[in-house]
């Protein structure tokens, strides 16, 4: 309930330390200008202390008092014990106050105890940079180099990875980084995101954007500790901290540690952890099959159109390798054309005749509604709303920012203005077809040189494109469609485990929920 408190990041954790160490079993409570907005740089801060039998805290109350006199606060705290008010100020004060520190009273409602992060890790720490910066990044070397752009809430991502040698490694072999630990991002634009090593990229070390926290395995589960900071409350809370301290975003060492976190028995994190795991496994491998009846699709494509390969397996002499009422749709010869040689029947025509790249419109993310169409911008889906701007399926290709991004929406859809949609020319066109064409047509080379890259459609429309016959390319988008089909069911299903996730993290991080493994996740483990 801190968030209403009017005190600087910087000062309220000083406060919340000093708290800690001097009467970490009372409730203490902020009430004043401080809370209800009427404050001003200079206002006191007025606390009310309340122990767990709201008695009196004798000692402990005049050392707290003793160590705010002598703090860095440059303002005035006024301390009272609740036992010691007067029943008309105690209610005077429960009108309007904001909770600084729980307390065990608070506990004996059903809380779970918390502990502060730096109390059960054995480290916590940033990495850093080998020497030479960028000009010691290798594609291939023994050691991984993490950084910023592989760290994710939904787990550890390859895109991007670098590798450096060993004589670089070994200048950061104090920032190894080991199987168990947990990768916080602590600058820049991705701060706050969050996952955990994955153990094949092992040996690796991090860079100066991430740190390490390693959990002292005999009070902290790193799956646990790990879900629980990327629950929405704990990003919300991480963002505003990071955001508090200068113009950019920056989670500092002594943040971290001081960062306090529910912790249940040991049995019950790993628990929480196997079930949380056990969802992300499944959109995981939800994932890696997409991923497969991609490249499927994408190798039909390829084999018939780019490597023309059933017509050079006839023109070779070879046996039919597709249904033979597909084989019968490929010619038998290869003829000279602007693009070398393509089969007989084919013709080549600017891509301009075939498709138009029509722009999306505007819609910034405050005017989403969050219905069921998605929102996509030039790099992929960016939300939802609830009125769509073209029928689906549908492809959009990225305008600005991510220049030449082609990517495939399944049902109706809304294009901001940072993206086009795309719209067949040629009647009865496989959409299908039109995707892999656009994807190999290499689009981002041909967006303008500029401050923010752009894709130059009229260039776009220059470039010369295959068309096949009409029989041929509605065979691929049959073949194609079903593939899209599979891929659609494991997306939606992705997305229903995701919230069934989302729904249930909040619950076992705060001790709401008993914690139990579902029923179908108990028959999938079942031998």
């Amino acid at each position: 309930m801190t968030d209403r408190l009017d005190l600087p990041l910087r000062y309220r954790k000083e406060l919340e330390a000093l708290l800690r160490e001097y009467v970490p079993d009372a409730e203490v409570w902020a009430y004043g200008n401080r809370v209800n907005g009427q404050g001003n740089d200079s206002s006191d801060l007025n606390l009310a202390l309340r122990s767990p039998n709201l008695e009196p805290l004798g000692y402990k109350y005049v050392e707290l008092v003793e160590a705010l006199e002598q703090s860095n606060l440059p303002i005035l705290v006024q301390v009272h014990e609740w036992a010691r008010l007067p029943e008309s100020f105690r209610r005077e004060i429960e009108r309007d106050y904001v909770i600084v520190q729980g307390g065990k009273k608070q506990r004996q409602n059903g809380e779970q105890r918390k502990v502060a992060l730096g109390d059960v890790c054995t480290k916590i720490g940033s990495g850093a940079t080998p020497r030479g910066g960028k000009d010691v990044y290798l594609d291939e070397g023994p050691y991984t180099l993490i950084r910023s752009q592989n760290v994710h809430n939904d787990g550890f991502h390859r895109d991007g990875l670098a590798f450096i040698g060993e004589g670089h490694a070994n200048e950061l072999q104090s920032v190894e980084v080991f199987e168990e630990d947990v990768l916080l991002n602590i600058t820049g634009d991705s701060v706050a995101r969050v996952c955990q090593v994955a153990p094949d990229v092992l040996p690796a070390r991090v860079n100066q954007h991430v740190a390490i926290i390693r959990p002292d395995s005999d009070n902290l589960d790193a799956g646990y500790l790990r879900y629980y900071l990327a629950s929405p409350e704990m990003q919300a809370m991480l963002l505003s901290w990071a955001g508090s301290g200068g113009t950019r975003n920056a989670l500092t060492k002594v943040m971290i540690e001081s960062l306090e976190i529910p912790l249940p028995a040991l049995p019950e994190q790993r628990t929480i952890a196997h079930i949380l795991g056990t969802l992300d496994d499944k959109i995981e491998l939800n994932w890696q099959m997409n991923q497969t009846l991609e490249a499927m699709a994408h190798a039909i494509f390829q084999d018939w159109f780019v490597d023309f390969g059933p017509v050079r397996a006839k023109l070779e002499g070879r046996e039919p390798y597709l249904p033979l009422e597909l084989w019968d749709l490929f010619p038998d010869r290869l003829v000279d054309s602007e693009l070398e040689e393509i089969p007989e029947g084919w013709e080549v025509k600017a891509l301009g005749e075939v498709i138009e790249l029509a722009y999306g419109k505007a819609l910034k993310a405050g005017d989403r509604k969050g219905g069921d169409i998605p929102v996509y911008g030039s790099n992929g889906q960016v939300g939802w709303h609830d009125e769509k701007l073209s029928d689906g399926p549908g492809i959009i290709v990225g305008r600005k920012g991510n220049p030449g991004i082609v990517t495939w929406a399944h049902s109706d859809f809304f294009p901001i203005d940072t993206a086009f949609y795309t719209i067949a020319k040629i009647p009865d066109m496989s959409l299908h077809f039109l995707f892999y064409a656009l994807v190999d047509q290499n689009l981002p080379s041909v967006s303008a040189d500029s401050a923010v890259p752009g894709l130059n459609r009229n260039l776009a429309y220059m470039n010369s494109q295959l068309v096949p016959d009409d029989t041929v390319v509605e065979a691929f988008g049959e073949q194609a469609a079903e593939l899209f089909r599979r891929r659609r069911q494991l997306e939606t299903e992705s997305r229903s485990l995701a919230a069934q996730r989302d729904a249930l993290l909040p619950g076992v991080m705060s001790g709401g929920l008993e914690v139990r493994k579902p029923k179908r996740l108990l028959a999938e483990e079942a031998p």
